[in-house]
């Protein structure tokens, strides 16, 4: 999967702006794989593009990026960092919170 996902992003950064949202997209998709695959510090690289991309494009209330800190604080929690993880989580439900309501 992650051989596809390199194609489909040598064509989007040929194609689009470094800071396009599906190029943000790709990077988190990437992301998710590495995880699967325990590749927990290529996964972290990936997520952390993807959010750069996020926050510029989409602003820090979106619920995208809110799904974007759910995914890095994942990664920290299967690498046992459970404290770090709870502050990204944090900031995850924070944006839920904000943009869902607490009764959605």
């Amino acid at each position: 999967a992650i051989d596809l996902y390199e194609k489909c992003l040598a064509i989007q950064l040929g194609t689009l702006s470094l800071s396009h949202p599906d190029v943000a997209w790709t990077y988190g998709n990437m992301a998710s794989v590495l995880k699967a695959q325990s590749e927990y510090v290529r996964a972290t690289g990936l997520y952390e593009k993807c959010l750069a991309i996020q926050l510029e494009t989409l602003g820090p209330g979106h619920p995208s990026v809110a799904t974007t800190y759910g995914n890095m604080a994942s990664v920290l929690t299967a690498q046992g960092e459970y404290d770090r993880a709870m502050e990204i989580y944090d900031q995850c439900m924070a944006i839920r919170l904000d943009t869902l309501g607490p009764g959605h």
